[in-house]
């Protein structure tokens, strides 16, 4: 889940690729492979101005939701829930991260204390933000799920079969779908077929971790350190 731009989307791409009629522009629709259409799509979808992502699904049969936000210039914001009650929030701004947990997923990560001190911590915490290392053993992994948006791991197991996106809508936009069936389970990325070809939904089935990502393009996002008295000191 980095709205960087690493490669620009070519001009004469943009103008008719994704149009579902196969329309000249440099190469029709049907003389890309899937992996080169989604390789398209990543890369305008990671070089967008600004950009949320909107998770929901289950990880291990647990529901897992997430929203995160990035406003184009390395910043960002995250909510992550695991069931009802597990939570954390991480925020990225200018090259500072700050993680919130919940009583819950204190409990859960910080179990390892006697009853006193646990009971001590989530007072302290309960709330609150801490600032942790980013870098280094004692680093936890909750700053990761708020970094740069990549979504190469897409990439995988496409092969180079000829595009056959099948039209389609995605909130009423004109999209293109495409569909990679696993031994376990069922991946369809929808590809806007107008304008800019981001990625605006990746719907998996089966699995561990089936699921429905949507993207929101190009809305204001606003990032903003907490208060200076929200935050303490980490443990």
């Amino acid at each position: 889940m980095h709205a960087l731009l690493r490669r620009p989307v070519a001009v004469a791409f943009l103008c008719a690729t994704f149009t579902l009629s196969a329309t000249a522009c440099d190469r029709h629709v049907g003389d890309l492979t899937k992996s080169e259409l989604l390789d398209k799509a990543i890369r305008a979808t990671e070089s967008a101005e600004s950009v949320t992502v909107h998770s929901d699904g289950f990880s291990l049969a647990l529901p897992v939701k997430s929203r995160t936000s990035y406003d184009g210039r390395g910043n960002c914001t995250t909510a992550l829930s695991y069931g009802t009650s597990d939570t954390i929030d991480v925020i990225r701004v200018d090259g500072d991260t700050y993680v919130r947990r919940g009583e819950a997923r204190l409990r859960r990560e910080e179990g390892h204390r006697s009853p006193e001190d646990l009971a001590a911590l989530i007072d302290r915490l309960g709330g609150r933000w801490t600032k942790p290392p980013v870098d280094g053993p004692d680093a936890p992994a909750e700053p990761a799920l708020c970094g740069r948006l990549t979504l190469d791991a897409l990439e995988n197991g496409w092969g180079d079969d000829a595009a056959k996106g099948e039209p389609t809508t995605v909130d009423g936009r004109k999209a293109l779908k495409l569909v990679k069936a696993g031994t376990e389970n069922e991946t369809a990325v929808h590809i806007a077929a107008e304008g800019p070809p981001y990625i605006l939904r990746i719907v998996t089935k089966g699995g561990d971790t089936p699921g429905t990502t949507t993207f929101d393009y190009n809305r204001p996002v606003e990032v903003k350190a907490p208060p200076a008295g929200a935050v303490v000191m980490a443990d």
